[in-house]
């Protein structure tokens, strides 16, 4: 299974289009977004992909009501955290926690107790892939770009047990990390 993790897209419609035709060139069989589409017509953009679409709100994103009803039957977006399975592997989704620190502060601590093989966050627009103990901490960085280096997103490819960060306008790897 191939999964691309994405965070922070924050209405950025361009880069939201350099995703969908990356997604498109690699096939991907499901999008978790982690937060911060903000605005149904982005929302929209991840949907016309046709692939299944998994994700939690984030603290910018207005309207979840309207976001809710634009889903239509490829997509569910749930209130952070949650907790879920991805291909075997027990996951929690989380977007973060007012400051960046505490919300690394408090992955650190999640990833520290042991109970997942993988937490997912976004909210600090900066990529991480980190192990503590037999748990995987990943966030993707942010889609917009915005107040970061570069546009980013994670991949994780379930089959090779790989997570990669990947430069949304180069496709380069970033960084790579296997599983096990």
């Amino acid at each position: 299974m191939k999964v691309v993790i994405v965070s922070d897209s924050h209405d950025n419609l361009l880069n939201v289009g350099k995703f969908a035709a990356y997604v498109t060139s690699i096939g991907v069989d499901l999008i978790i977004h982690l937060g911060d589409y903000v605005s149904p017509f982005t929302l929209k953009k991840f949907l016309s992909l046709n692939v299944r679409l998994l994700g939690v709100f984030g603290n910018n994103d207005g309207d979840k009501l309207l976001l809710l009803k634009s889903l239509g039957d490829i997509g569910v977006i749930y209130d952070a955290p949650l907790e879920t399975d991805i291909d075997g592997f027990k996951t929690l989704l989380l977007h973060g926690f007012g400051s960046r620190e505490l919300t690394e502060k408090v992955v650190r601590y999640l990833a520290n107790s042991s109970g997942y093989d993988l937490i997912l966050y976004g909210h600090t627009h900066t990529y991480n892939v980190e192990k503590y103990g037999s748990t995987v901490v990943v966030n993707p960085g942010t889609l917009s770009g915005y107040l970061a280096e570069y546009p980013t997103i994670a991949v994780f490819d379930t089959k090779d047990l790989s997570i990669s960060i990947i430069d949304i306008d180069s496709h380069k790897v970033i960084k790579n990390i296997i599983l096990k």
